[in-house]
């Protein structure tokens, strides 16, 4: 006969008190959940730990920018944040730190997306950060977005007209080694340790899309892949697929080639995805990450276009990019006060401008659309149906 195992008796609570049932009451912390979760999901609790210790440091280390950028003269922004806007930005945070960490449990990645890309470095760095922030301050006092060295002026006669210039107003916009070096550290100084999150938000889609799979046999594209930050995660949660990425920076690229050597199976070209030099059909995913508010209208439809060129009839299309405005109505100031503050000149009219719409229009189909912190997510698909044979180029 089973014995019968007791379990102690739960105490009981006053009369008055009352507690709303967990699946209405989802938890907004690591506090607030029950402390056996620490146990029972080891991995997720690891990961939100880890988080938290990147999210603070990210945040202790943008205040000497802040003062920095002050003592240089750098103006207040125009626009004021509403009443409770630092709450609103605190909890989206939070809550998207939460849900990365809940995907690195599940296994949608592994808990290596977490690890630092050079620590022994991450000091001398900051430090770059912080003896260039005057110039940065500088070149947004005068909107002097033209101000290039000699490294990135000689790429100037190469690129489309609308790349030469310093977004964000930081040295040498994205044309110099230099420049490439620092970019990821000020981007998390800039998110406060949330921008590698945002950037994974593309990969649970991929992954429903795709299958839980490793990647075998699989050909990704990556437009406007950059340094590489997101491309290390891809390549993480996708070991055995064929990653091709492509940026317009030549510095950049060599950068990343260089960053992401561990990775035998990514390739890093120099190339434009509104005009990319691949056959039709060649791609089973196509995803982009802080790209499309960069791009002005016309270069953010051909690039569309020829995102769907290159992809499988029914593959994956993502991107991660900012809100725009309405997807998160709180936070509509945002997208007036981040144009005017980083030198982005094509960022009005993206926010405006919904790119479900720009998806639907190119002929992608199942778009949909997710938010966190201050990112938006949009996974699509192309037509299952296939057309007739192109000749590739």
């Amino acid at each position: 006969m089973t014995a019968e195992v007791k379990r102690p008796r739960r105490r009981a609570r006053s009369a008055g008190a009352s507690r709303a049932p967990t699946a209405a009451r989802p938890a907004r912390s690591i506090r607030d959940l029950d402390p056996r979760w620490a146990l029972e999901r080891p991995t997720e609790a690891l990961a939100l730990g880890l988080h938290s210790l990147r999210t603070g440091l990210f945040m202790a280390e943008s205040l000497p920018l802040f003062w920095l950028q002050r003592a240089a003269g750098q103006a207040r922004p125009a626009i004021r944040p509403p009443a409770g806007a630092i709450e609103t930005l605190a909890a989206r945070l939070r809550a998207l730190l939460e849900q990365d960490a809940a995907e690195i449990g599940r296994g949608t990645m592994p808990l290596s997306v977490l690890a630092p890309i050079d620590p022994v470095g991450h000091g001398a760095r900051l430090l770059r950060i912080l003896g260039d922030s005057a110039r940065v301050a500088r070149r947004k006092r005068r909107h002097d977005a033209r101000d290039f060295g000699a490294e990135a002026r000689g790429w100037l006669s190469e690129l489309p007209g609308y790349y030469r210039r310093n977004f964000h107003y930081q040295t040498d916009g994205y044309l110099s080694e230099r420049s490439a070096d620092l970019y990821e550290h000020q981007v998390e100084l800039l998110f406060r340790g949330g921008a590698d999150a945002m950037r994974r938000l593309v990969l649970a889609p991929m992954k429903a899309h795709l299958g839980e799979t490793r990647g075998r046999g699989l050909r990704l594209l990556e437009l406007g892949s950059g340094t590489g930050g997101a491309t290390r995660s891809v390549a993480r949660a996708f070991p055995e697929a064929r990653i091709t990425c492509i940026d317009l920076s030549p510095p950049y690229t060599r950068f990343a080639r260089e960053q992401l050597r561990g990775f035998p199976r990514v390739e890093c070209l120099q190339g434009d995805a509104a005009d990319l030099d691949f056959a039709d059909r060649r791609f089973d995913a196509v995803y982009s990450v802080f790209l499309f508010h960069e791009l002005p209208l016309p270069v953010r439809e051909l690039a569309l276009e020829e995102a769907l060129r290159v992809l499988k009839p029914g593959g994956f299309f993502g991107l991660v990019d900012s809100l725009q405005r309405g997807d998160v109505p709180e936070l509509d100031w945002a997208l007036d006060v981040f144009p005017r503050e980083f030198h982005e000149p094509y960022y009005a009219h993206y926010a405006a401008n919904p790119m479900e719409g720009l998806l639907a229009d190119a002929g992608f189909e199942a778009i949909e659309s997710s938010t966190g912190y201050l990112a938006k997510c949009i996974a699509a698909r192309a037509p299952t149906t296939a057309g007739t044979d192109q000749s590739g180029r």
